[in-house]
């Protein structure tokens, strides 16, 4: 892991983050002497409430790489207002060194400090109690992920002031000789209240881990987000030769024009190329995952419908660590949708199919084209792997066109022709032919081969002896 000290220079130039800090006023100076030496640029932005957070974080903008928050219920309302908030988010809590620390300096001013008389919101919020925490019988409340169910919208915006007032209610009544809050929003009201309170400030190395853990996350996803982006989108053929051509030639030149319109901007880091297989767009994955609103939904789909492109299409989104491997991608999925009949499908960098887009993104299966890659097939391995494993989930290690249409939901038409396509290429062989009923032409019942290359009159001979 990347240290803050030892980030890698690029270009001979020190990258330098942007991070935008929101904090309360009240440890605004504390986080300044904190962050002081670390190698970023940093904003704070402050609050009074966590109601303020809605419209400090509009005040963040593009330019600043990620956030971090003085606790996880800040970052928690930010969670809650804005679900699309994609850039890293880390906080820094109360650890346990901050509180045991708070203690050790209260036992060392009074030796005879009894626990049951302190208050300290930081546990009794989770159900913890302060004697059975500071006792070793319960552990610190893990406050770095908080349920929406527990803690929702209404619950966040009420939790401040309930937590004032039972500070204050405790201490006017003689129940509590001191507090301690987690809360910096509420320390100077507490302290005009006349409560003896206390906040325990996070430890430097602390802050500095966390620091370190936000940049690192930063690095990673740049890095992820350029990786490479294919998307191929292919027109259907229909109509005679002739009409097929110049019809296909024309609906390819509109599209062309279409899709450079959709990219827009973007296109200073994209390139946009007409090949046998369909029209293709080489891109990254920041770019995609923009254009998919995150791999939720095909927005290119829709733009090409708007424009009201006459021809029917199928789009296929790849991402791979390479680009080849994402252009196989982009061609497995494109070749899914048309399967399918459906507007666009997507397959990841890890080779995880997505789809159909706008259907909620349904993860359907995990593509290992390991177990094609010596098949040098017309057809896309991921259709190869599924015909093969169709045929290996058979109790015969056998399939006909009809049982191949009917696990993989196409039609019978073109479970013929892909299996006659491996036929052709030596990866399957007609085993014998059946009748499903007496009338009717009988139906060819297909085989794996163990080895595509050698004739089948070899494979026949062999198997006789």
């Amino acid at each position: 892991m990347l240290r803050l000290r030892d980030r890698a220079v690029l270009g001979g130039m020190k990258l330098k983050r942007k991070i935008a800090v929101i904090a309360t006023e009240y440890i605004k100076e504390f986080l300044q002497s904190m962050l002081a030496d670390l190698d970023f640029d940093y904003s704070i932005f402050t609050y009074r409430t966590f109601a303020d957070i809605q419209q400090i974080h509009e005040k963040i903008t593009d330019e600043y790489d990620g956030i971090l928050t003085s606790g996880s219920f800040p970052a928690h309302m930010i969670h809650l207002y804005y679900k699309e908030e994609n850039r890293p988010i880390c906080f820094f809590n109360t650890d346990e060194a901050a509180l045991y620390r708070l203690f050790l300096k209260l036992l060392n001013e009074n030796r005879n400090l009894d626990f049951t008389r302190v208050y300290a919101d930081i546990v009794e919020v989770f159900g913890v109690g302060l004697k059975d925490f500071v006792e070793g019988r319960s552990p610190m409340p893990d406050i770095r992920e908080l349920s929406e169910d527990e803690f929702d919208m209404e619950r966040m915006l009420q939790i401040e002031q309930e937590e004032y007032k039972k500070h204050v209610s405790l201490w006017e009544e003689g129940k509590i000789d001191l507090s301690v809050t987690r809360f910096s929003s509420i320390m100077p009201a507490l302290v005009e209240a006349g409560v003896k309170v206390y906040f325990p400030f996070p430890g430097k190395r602390y802050v500095g881990e966390v620091c370190d853990k936000l940049l690192n996350e930063i690095e990673r996803r740049k890095l992820e987000e350029q990786i490479p982006g294919v998307i191929i989108v292919k027109l259907s053929e229909h109509g005679s030769a002739d009409e097929m051509f110049q019809g296909l030639d024309y609906d390819y030149m509109r599209l062309e024009n279409l899709v450079i319109e959709f990219i827009g901007a973007s296109m200073i880091d994209c390139s946009v190329h007409r090949r046998h297989y369909g029209l293709e767009i080489v891109s990254t994955k920041k770019h995609v995952a923009g254009w998919t609103g995150d791999f939720r939904e095909d927005r290119l789909n829709a733009f090409l419908r708007e424009k009201k492109l006459s021809a029917r299409f199928s789009i296929g989104y790849g991402l791979g660590n390479s680009l080849s491997q994402a252009r196989l991608n982009a061609l497995d999925a494109c070749h899914e949708a048309e399967l399918k009949q459906s507007p666009a499908y997507l397959i990841n960098e890890r080779e995880q199919i997505i789809g159909p887009m706008g259907e909620a993104g349904q993860l359907l299966i995990n593509v290992d084209n390991s177990q094609v890659l010596d098949v040098q097939s017309r057809l896309s391995p991921l259709t190869v792997k599924k015909i093969f494993t169709a045929i290996s989930a058979s109790d015969k290690q056998e399939i006909t066109a009809r049982t191949l249409a009917l696990r993989l939901g196409i039609t019978k038409r073109s479970a013929n022709r892909f299996l006659a396509v491996l036929e052709q290429e030596g990866y399957l062989r007609i085993a014998y032919k059946t009748r499903t009923t007496t009338k009717g032409r009988p139906e060819s019942v297909y085989i794996r081969t163990g080895r595509p290359e050698v004739p089948e009159e070899e494979q026949g001979q062999q198997s006789e002896h």
